[in-house]
């Protein structure tokens, strides 16, 4: 019996694959370098529109938001096929941005945050979905790391590209910034995953079905743990924490007796509870970034 044929990286990034390789890792890389430039220029941010208050709710709304938009790109895959759900999540990216780009004050920030998290959430989402439709099946485990390394590459390009912005006192422009990139990744999508170029789109005879139920409870886990935040007792703010965990704890037993799962069969272990620990020391943490001011 022959042996398996491999892959080398050069296969991945040469001819067609290079271009279709940046198609998906782009989306991710978006999303993430967003992450990091907003988390840099965010101070500046709240020094010209105020809202020190909701300063951790910049960062909640939009993991909220990344959780739907992550759970919603099965459904709009189906629906729109590889190129449509790219370009529709680039364009409610996009749409974030731009309200980010024109807020007057915090509420309509965190409405462009929010926003910013739902369409980022589809496009990282949508990044590894289509590995298995793009590549052939030696490629896949290169693409998964592929895909996966642009967070790495973020973490060490997004808080020195929103240091420029924030330096230079200009932190609108880190989210305009945003624009042409988005547009320049459109363009890649529309030309390298279209139907005609060999991308598969193979549409369902149902849709697939969303775990609302699961989406709801871990979304009330996240936001109650950050509301505690808002509270001036400490005892109430444990209470806070205490209760987003109980919800977390719910939201994993119920995914676990659901027809329609959300989270992987061995993240019932210990996955998720570290996870929502996790999510709590994180939100914990950037609410005391506040004292800075």
């Amino acid at each position: 019996m022959p042996p398996p044929v491999t892959a080398g990286w050069s296969e991945l990034f040469t001819g067609r694959n290079g271009w279709r390789a940046l198609a998906l890792t782009g989306g991710v890389a978006l999303h993430a370098v967003n992450v990091h430039i907003v988390t840099t220029v965010l101070p500046s941010v709240v020094r010209e529109i105020g809202g020190l208050d909701w300063y951790a709710w910049s960062t909640t709304l939009f993991v909220v938001g990344s959780i739907l938009g992550a759970t919603l790109s099965v459904r709009l895959l189906a629906m729109l096929g590889p190129r449509g759900a790219c370009l529709a999540a680039l364009a409610v990216f996009t749409a974030g941005s731009m309200g980010c780009a024109l807020a007057p004050a915090m509420h309509w920030m965190l409405a462009g945050r929010t926003v910013q998290g739902l369409g980022g959430g589809m496009l990282a989402a949508l990044s590894y979905a289509l590995i298995q439709r793009v590549f052939a099946p030696r490629l896949w485990p290169r693409a998964v790391a592929l895909v996966s390394g642009m967070w790495g590459v973020a973490t060490l390009c997004g808080p020195a590209v929103g240091g420029l912005f924030a330096e230079a006192g200009h932190w609108r422009w880190a989210f305009w910034f945003l624009l042409p990139v988005a547009a320049a990744q459109a363009l890649l999508v529309l030309v390298q995953l279209r139907p005609g170029a060999g991308v598969r789109h193979a549409r369902p005879e149902t849709m697939p079905r969303i775990p609302a139920l699961q989406i709801g409870l871990l979304a009330a886990s996240v936001l109650a743990i950050a509301a505690s935040g808002l509270l001036s007792e400490l005892a109430w703010q444990a209470v806070g924490v205490v209760l987003g965990l109980a919800v977390g704890v719910v939201a994993t037993r119920v995914d676990r007796r659901a027809t329609v799962r959300l989270l992987p069969t061995g993240a019932y272990v210990l996955g998720a509870p570290l996870g929502a620990i996790y999510a709590s020391v994180a939100l914990l943490l950037i609410g005391t970034t506040t004292e800075i001011f």
